[in-house]
């Protein structure tokens, strides 16, 4: 089986899938739409913020929705891998941001993989701010080793994504997860590391602003449309970022 494949983790999720209900109450997710035929594509890159153990889980759950039958990478701390070698068969690639060498050799994997037979359909996921942070930290305080991974993946699609996790009413947490932009990186010509950065900020604004409107019933009325925006930011009075 391939590392990362389809059948690699439909035989893993036999049992990890209820597991990984009985810890989250609710995986909300909304605003990525199917791909369109005709599009520019190339590898699909989740770029994410990181909050939590669950997050390379949830971005599982956005490349079951969008490239289900593809190869899945994602790029992790070495030390985690080795912590638990399972991780290693459903597509993990370690980095060990004490040898930068590493990266350039997870790059290398990957141009090796992107090159193979159906490599244009890989997804891969990865976490520009290194550690879990919360979602509401500003900056959020992404890596420069984004532009490289994009350039070295081009050229390919980049998702932006959004993650929150919200205690409510019940023993287990809520995970909310929101597409951002969808833009085309080729060769050097694409987003900057900073504008992706604020884009994902934006996904993670919007969440916020989605359950301080709504609270516990935040995950009921969330949108069940994959593709139906939520209502955008509402400046607080006398919040500095509400300024001209």
């Amino acid at each position: 089986m391939t590392r990362g494949g389809p059948a690699t983790w439909k035989i893993f999720e036999v049992m990890f899938q209820p597991w990984l209900r009985r810890r989250l109450d609710g995986i909300h997710l909304a605003n990525l739409p199917p791909e369109v035929d005709g599009e520019p594509r190339g590898p699909l890159v989740l770029v994410a913020n990181h909050v939590s153990w669950f997050d390379g889980f949830l971005l599982r759950e956005i490349q079951r929705r969008l490239r289900p039958s593809s190869v899945f990478r994602t790029i992790m701390l070495e030390d985690q891998l080795r912590r638990n070698p399972v991780l290693h068969g459903l597509g993990g690639m370690g980095l060990d941001p004490d040898r930068p060498i590493s990266f350039k050799h997870l790059l290398r994997q990957l141009q090796v993989l992107r090159a193979s037979p159906g490599g244009e359909e890989l997804v891969v996921s990865f976490f520009p701010q290194g550690r879990i942070y919360p979602s509401f930290r500003r900056p959020l305080g992404f890596q420069p080793g984004l532009r490289l991974l994009l350039r070295s993946l081009a050229p390919c699609t980049v998702q932006e994504v959004g993650i929150h996790i919200e205690p409510g009413n019940t023993v287990s947490p809520e995970a909310f997860i929101l597409g951002g932009e969808r833009r085309f990186q080729t060769g050097s010509v694409g987003a900057s590391v900073e504008e992706v950065e604020s884009g994902v900020a934006r996904t993670l604004d919007r969440i916020h602003t989605h359950l301080a409107h709504l609270g516990e019933d935040a995950g009921r009325a969330w949108p069940s449309s994959p593709d139906l925006p939520l209502p955008a930011p509402t400046p607080h009075p006398g919040d500095p970022m509400a300024q001209d």
